[in-house]
């Protein structure tokens, strides 16, 4: 009987016409049988409906006829708004539904719930999404309406929304967070990063606006749980990817350090070189043995530095693939793992930072190695007839 007479009273409320915006005091006229039913049924319950005939005797209720009246459900058993908005500041409405409750402006009511596109259905949905969102926070506070996530400390998100916003969100988008968590085993897993997810959405914003602005960035708070699924679904967890990339700044580290190691005793030689070339060049004003001795040291330097800058070059392909294997790494990393690769961007830079010193040591070495040139000046020096007659 009772929702029985509550489907009376929804029938009469949206045949009701206020006398001002927002009154539950008004007109309704008998138009057919079924608003004459109606009507008596809700006058049979006074101490649920509330409603009373003013101006009229309850005997001439008849077809046609005009009534003014007016409505005032018993709290416990309806509740009544002029509008969304005013029903959305009764106290819990914004994280719960009422059984039963009307509309005055719109003339819907708690019966309207199943047409998801209305008023009333968003708002539905909505508290659906509260009431999820309630296993993935760490405590709904139900006094304050205020979702409370535990990240790096206390995180609130004051579940606070009007008509407008209502009518803004992607229902599409909205309707699947409410259904984003499994009810298996991963659950908790599962939870964790949708909790994550929201705390990055909503951060910066105002406390009093996080709720609205996420209910408007529906989709990008699925795309970010999505990515962070993924990575749990291909058995990576942040940690884990930061011990992986870690490891691999060690591998790299060593890699780009043996460029150099690998060439060090031929380095050493470059002093070497010069000590003899120093040393072994004697004057020779003809083309005596001091000729042939200075003209062998000569040769020697050249095939020297030809050796040395040939093992430097063939150094250097080797540090600038391991720099371009470096960049993919980090692109990939930037690809696939995007919700968490700023936070290794250190481990690339510091990679990066290594192999350009490297860089900047074999360009030093090229320069050391250019000395040559100073041969060459000894030589015509100290064999200036022979010099003459090459540039003769």
């Amino acid at each position: 009987m009772t929702d029985l007479v509550w489907a009376s009273l929804t029938h009469v409320a949206k045949g009701f016409k206020s006398k001002l915006a927002g009154e539950m005091r008004g007109t309704f006229v008998i138009t057919e049988d079924t608003d004459l039913k109606a009507l008596e049924l809700c006058l049979g319950h006074q101490e649920d409906t509330g409603m009373q005939l003013h101006g009229a005797a309850h005997q001439a209720l008849a077809i046609g006829s005009v009534l003014e009246l007016s409505f005032a459900p018993r709290p416990g058993y309806a509740s009544v708004a002029k509008d969304m908005d005013e029903l959305l500041e009764q106290p819990g409405n914004r994280i719960r539904t009422k059984p039963r409750f009307l509309v005055l402006d719109t003339k819907t009511s708690s019966d309207d719930a199943s047409n998801e596109s209305s008023e009333v259905g968003r708002y539905h949905l909505v508290v659906k999404l509260v009431q999820a969102f309630k296993d993935v926070a760490g405590f709904l506070d139900a006094d304050e309406q205020n979702l409370v996530f535990i990240s790096n400390g206390r995180f609130d998100m004051p579940v606070n929304y009007r008509t407008q916003d209502l009518r803004d969100f992607d229902l599409a988008e909205v309707k699947a967070l409410t259904s984003l968590i499994p009810t298996d085993t991963h659950k908790k897993q599962c939870a964790a990063i949708l909790s994550s997810a929201i705390v990055d959405l909503v951060r910066a914003q105002p406390p009093e606006s996080r709720f609205s602005y996420l209910l408007r960035n529906a989709k990008a708070l699925r795309t970010a749980y999505d990515q962070g699924y993924k990575m749990y679904a291909a058995g990576f967890s942040y940690d884990k990817l930061k011990d992986t990339v870690e490891a691999a700044r060690v591998e790299y580290i060593g890699k780009i350090h043996k460029v150099l190691s690998d060439i060090q005793n031929q380095l050493l030689g470059i002093p070497v070189a010069t000590i003899i070339v120093a040393t072994q060049m004697k004057v020779a004003p003809g083309f005596g043995t001091e000729f042939l001795v200075n003209s062998a040291v000569l040769l020697g330097c050249w095939v020297f530095a030809i050796l040395t800058l040939l093992l430097l070059r063939n150094q250097q392909h080797t540090l600038s693939v391991l720099k371009e294997e470096i960049t993919r790494q980090k692109r990939q990393l930037e690809k696939e793992y995007a919700p968490v690769a700023g936070n290794l961007n250190g481990t690339f830079k510091s990679l990066e930072s290594r192999a350009l010193t490297q860089q900047i040591v074999l360009w030093v070495i090229d320069g050391v190695v250019a000395g040559l040139l100073l041969s060459h000046w000894a030589y015509a020096r100290l064999t200036p007839d022979a010099w003459a007659f090459i540039w003769s």
